[in-house]
């Protein structure tokens, strides 16, 4: 038996299982049953974690499995079992309510600890644990049983007689390890089991932990350097940095200990530093590591405890993970893990479970979907991209790019309203296929930055499904910073690729990006790249969709005669192709140039012909497009009343399509048109539902205008009613 000290003074009763006769730690004072006639309360646990924050409602959660006045009642043994990934925090969580508990008085026969190393070299056996266990109940070594069946009842008698005892058993890694130890009958005592692993063999209420919420990440990194030095203000001089380290961290305690640990070490360095070096670092996980040791005598190093995770796998459990890993969004469908590793879902789901048993995957079940840590994502990258399973891995991204790409175009057909595109869709209506593309969305715009290859059917993967996502990230979401770089990725997949066709249709793409990001000069310039391309492949209809969209940036830059122009060239090539749709679409942005231009009653006719196709199409989307352009013209035709008409008809159709810009659209030209009538109160009307709906879509720019329109109209009431 060794007696180790350690660096807390508490820890002198402190059995080290390897190299010794008696493995293993377990603390407690030794006392022999013939020096006192009664046991004595044990006080054994290691001290409690030196800052632990963040952890409110585990602790309470924890502490309500310990009372011993609720659930089956004090005599009753209640076990409880705290799992989670290697790093999480789960044997800090344990002995902060370990103490809680023994400050509640509700152990007053003492606690037990014992540290099973589950995850070491070599483990520490049931058979180990008892005879120290039994020392620590003060069973000296001649009382000591000769077999282990006697010596596992000795120690159940020994706790029979106590008065309830908490026993910590830490760190187990098999139910062996935790079966032989558990208390008889009666006794009021109480288990408390971490592992990585869930222990769904035993008779236990089984919790789960996961890392720290944002503040209790920068609390816990605060708390570490001011307790190593009061003075240390780097958390609240630097609170961007320590946001990024702690994102970084994946707020997972470990690592956020470990460049606590860093931090100390280089005093005089700002937190910006270490973040900078972390965010170079090409294999982040092991880069999270510092020299010593944590409170427990536990190595600061994140690598080793995620390599022994992945090597307790099973082949066919690693090779999910590995391939699991490669998702590209903050959460996994079965239909991205099943076109990812190959596997059919009913055999895939047993595995994935598989994972979610030893903390390598957290379950929704919400939403029915997976998440994946953060640095467990980059560790399972990492040896994705080993030699003898790289082919492997790119197959898989491969097939997740057919399947996402025939998703995104899939659910185009209902995202634009195609009636003729239909025959294409996997899904059976629109809410079904907007709901895919919402739950894919991070995924599907993570997966288009997959270009950092030389694989070349990779490459035109991701310039597809780019290219798929325009109508879904632009035109519903409207998020033209995401589709800014979705199109940039597009042309550099392209272009890597040595794709010309595919360049010509990339680089319409970016041009659309910067129309929307206001960036007009630059958008120009890109289209009339693109109809060079078209121009070099002799793609008429590339080349007629282009010269509309450069149409719309010249209008833009108010360029009447050669937006007119550009329209004109559209719309004679859609029409030689009978492109129906599309030169109804160029026709409406035809009529609306030539009304800029003055030219009401050729942009009158050109309105109705496009009116009259979306309508005899049953395209609505066109047709609702079509009324607001008709109104500005009518408007300046001085037709108001049939302008007033065909706004109204705009907002039923938006009404009934959902198109909320256009609707919020619609109302803005309708208390224009109220207002030039001095229809006052219908004119402040139309701005109020008008502003309501601009802050419901987050449009700050358009919110002020209509709250401009809104004062004009009370000043103007204002001075009419002075005498």
């Amino acid at each position: 038996m060794s007696s180790d000290g350690g660096e807390h003074g508490e820890y002198r009763d402190h059995f080290d299982f390897r190299g010794s006769t008696f493995h293993g730690p377990v603390t407690g004072r030794a006392e022999s049953p013939r020096a006192a006639p009664s046991p004595t309360a044990l006080s054994a646990l290691p001290a409690a974690p030196a800052v632990f924050t963040g952890r409110e409602g585990e602790v309470a959660e924890l502490l309500g499995a310990l009372d011993p006045g609720v659930g089956e009642g004090s005599e009753s043994v209640v076990i409880s079992a705290v799992a989670g990934l290697g790093g999480v925090g789960k044997t800090a969580l344990a002995l902060a309510v370990a103490h809680a508990a023994r400050d509640c008085g509700w152990f007053p026969g003492g606690a037990l600890f014992v540290d099973l190393r589950g995850y070491d070299e070599v483990a520490v056996t049931a058979d180990q644990a008892v005879l120290s266990l039994l020392r620590a109940l003060g069973v000296a070594d001649a009382d000591l049983p000769p077999t282990a069946e006697e010596q596992y009842a000795r120690y159940r008698a020994e706790l029979s007689v106590r008065d309830p005892v908490l026993i910590l058993l830490d760190n187990a890694s098999d139910p062996v390890q935790i079966a032989p130890l558990l208390p008889g009958e009666g006794g009021g005592h109480r288990v408390l089991v971490t592992s990585r692993e869930v222990q769904d063999s035993l008779p236990v209420r089984q919790f789960s932990v996961t890392g720290l919420a944002p503040d209790a990440s920068r609390d816990l990194v605060d708390g570490s350097l001011r307790r190593y030095d009061p003075g240390d203000r780097r958390v609240a001089e630097e609170p961007d940095a320590v946001r990024q380290l702690a994102d970084l961290c994946g707020h997972l305690p470990l690592a956020l200990l470990i460049v606590s640990s860093l931090l100390r070490r280089r005093r005089q360095r700002p937190v910006s530093t270490l973040v900078s070096e972390l965010q170079a670092a090409s294999d982040r996980v092991r880069a999270l590591r510092a020299r010593g040791v944590d409170q427990y005598g536990k190595e600061l190093s994140l690598r080793p405890v995620f390599d022994v995770m992945y090597a307790r796998l099973e082949p066919e459990l690693a090779r999910v993970f590995r391939l699991v890993g490669q998702a590209p969004g903050d959460s996994i469908g079965i239909g991205v893990a099943a076109n990812l590793t190959g596997l059919a879902p009913e055999h895939l789901e047993p595995l994935l479970d598989e994972l979610t048993a030893v903390s390598l995957l957290t379950a929704s079940p919400d939403d029915g979907r997976w998440r994946m840590h953060d640095l467990v994502r980059l560790y399972a990258r990492i040896v994705a991209a080993a030699p003898e399973v790289a082919d492997e891995t790119a197959r898989g991204r491969k097939r997740l790019l057919a399947f996402y790409s025939q998703g995104a175009m899939s659910a185009s057909a209902y995202v634009e309203r195609r009636p003729d595109m239909t025959h294409l869709a996997l899904f059976d209506h629109r809410d079904h296929a907007l709901h895919w593309l919402d739950s894919e969305r991070t995924g599907l715009l993570a997966a288009t930055q997959w270009t950092d290859t030389e694989d070349q059917d990779q490459l035109l993967g991701v310039m597809w499904l780019a290219l798929a996502l325009e109508s879904y990230v632009l035109g519903h979401l409207r998020a033209f910073e995401d589709f800014g770089t979705v199109a940039a990725a597009a042309c550099q997949a392209a272009r890597s690729a040595g794709s010309t066709t595919g360049e010509a249709m990339a680089h319409r793409a970016p041009g659309t990006a910067l129309h929307f990001l206001r960036r007009f000069t630059e958008a120009a310039v890109a289209h009339r790249r693109a109809l060079d391309l078209y121009a070099q492949l002799a793609d008429r209809e590339g080349q007629a969709r282009t010269w509309n969209n450069l149409g719309l940036t010249l209008d833009a830059l108010r360029q009447h005669d050669d937006t007119i122009d550009a329209y004109t060239r559209s719309l004679r090539i859609h029409t030689k192709l009978g492109l129906l749709r599309e030169a109804a679409i160029t026709r409406q942005n035809l009529g609306g140039a030539l009304a800029m231009a003055g030219r009401l009653d050729e942009s009158y006719d050109a309105l109705q012909k496009a009116l009259a196709t979306f309508v005899e199409l049953g395209d609505k989307d066109g047709e609702s497009a079509a009324q607001i352009r008709l109104a500005v013209t009518l408007r300046g035709l001085g037709r108001q009343a049939e302008a007033a008409t065909a706004l109204t008809r705009c907002l039923g159709l938006c009404a009934e399509l959902g198109n909320w810009h256009g609707r919020a659209g619609a109302w803005t030209d309708l208390g224009a048109l109220w207002a030039g009538l001095g229809l006052h109160s219908e004119a402040l009307a139309a701005f109020t539902r008008a502003r309501d709906w601009w802050v419901f879509l987050d449009n700050p720019e358009e919110v002020a205008r209509a709250e401009r329109a809104i004062s004009a109209l009370h000043e103007t009431s204002r001075r009419n009613a002075q005498p």
